[in-house]
């Protein structure tokens, strides 16, 4: 994979693990990194709640050393807001701001945030030009194609981002309506790409080397960023690192190692927020390590019940025998 560079930042390669709401927090993070992601991203936070002093909203921008470089992404509708709390995100520590202009969450849309902005480019000019004047540091986007099929307005919105002084669009090849299911439009994303002055990254049901080449395959395609697709299956970033440097397909992970990812993670959640809260934490990724396994159900039942590594260890050696 090339390397890519944001602002003056220069990554190893051009993969990414996506912000997702409550799910990258640091012990999550810290796999992907290891196992060859050139950028991580924290969980979207609040641009308000930062501005008005919340501990729990600042807790959830913690970062590691180990993971630099480390991009923060914050969301909110005013201007104003979002340029303080990016200058709280940088005082905080992260090396990139990231702006959400693609959540298509109610309760977000509802505080005229999110993909709700796509609506409104005048305002989305304003929040972004705030942001960049407020810090040093590069300042991203991630955004939809649109909200409904049909309406693409991720060229017009790259444009605008480039001229506002963004060092990177993301952009998730669905539209706010889709979710997070359904085909991603390619052309559509191809629209994006062409004539872009920054680099555009591709987002949206990369899961293995097929998802992840048709895209990059697109002209302007300069990176990609996975989200559900890496969580359990770490080993994604190397696997396509490996792919596009030397086109040779790595074999998937298997039941042994997905298993090691989980009972790691599990370790590392519980030493990050102590016991039980960090299985706790877990309990929104349990799913994506267990699928396809034997009596999956019946482990997803019993985690969600265990208070402690002891319990969860168990559970794993009775029913998986690992």
């Amino acid at each position: 994979m090339k390397k890519l560079k944001i602002g003056k930042i220069e990554l190893q390669n051009n993969l990414m693990l996506a912000p997702m709401a409550g799910i990258t927090d640091l012990p999550l993070r810290l796999l992907a990194k290891e196992n060859g992601a050139g950028l991580v991203y924290t969980e979207m936070v609040s641009a308000k709640a930062l501005v008005y002093g919340d501990d729990k909203t600042k807790r959830l921008l913690k970062t590691d050393s180990s993971e630099r470089p480390v991009a923060a992404q914050i969301f909110g509708g005013d201007a104003h807001s979002m340029g303080e709390a990016a200058k709280i995100v940088q005082g905080l520590g992260a090396d990139i701001i990231d702006i959400n202009l693609g959540c298509p969450v109610r309760k977000i849309a509802k505080a005229g945030a999110g993909a709700k902005l796509l609506a409104d480019e005048k305002l989305i000019s304003k929040i972004l030009t705030a942001v960049v004047k407020s810090v040093e540091i590069p300042v991203t986007v991630k955004i939809r194609i649109g909200l409904v099929p049909g309406q693409n307005v991720a060229p017009e919105i790259i444009k605008i981002a480039a001229g506002c002084g963004i060092k990177m669009a993301a952009v998730h090849a669905r539209y706010a309506s889709q979710g997070h299911s359904g085909e991603p439009d390619l052309q559509a994303f191809g629209e994006a790409c062409r004539g872009a002055q920054i680099p555009v990254a591709a987002n949206g049901g990369i899961v293995d080397e097929m998802t992840a080449e048709r895209f990059m395959k697109i002209p302007g395609c300069s990176a990609l960023m996975i989200g559900r697709g890496a969580i359990g299956n770490y080993g994604i970033f190397s696997a396509l690192d490996v792919f596009f440097n030397r086109g040779e397909k790595l074999a998937k992970a298997g039941k042994a190692e997905r298993v090691k990812w989980f009972k790691k993670h599990a370790q590392m959640s519980a030493e990050y927020y102590g016991e039980p809260r960090g299985l706790v934490m877990m309990r929104k990724v349990c799913h994506y390590y267990v699928k396809d396994l034997p009596n999956a159900a019946k482990i997803r039942d019993m985690f969600n019940k265990t208070q402690t590594l002891q319990e969860f260890n168990k559970i794993l050696k009775n029913y998986i025998g690992i």
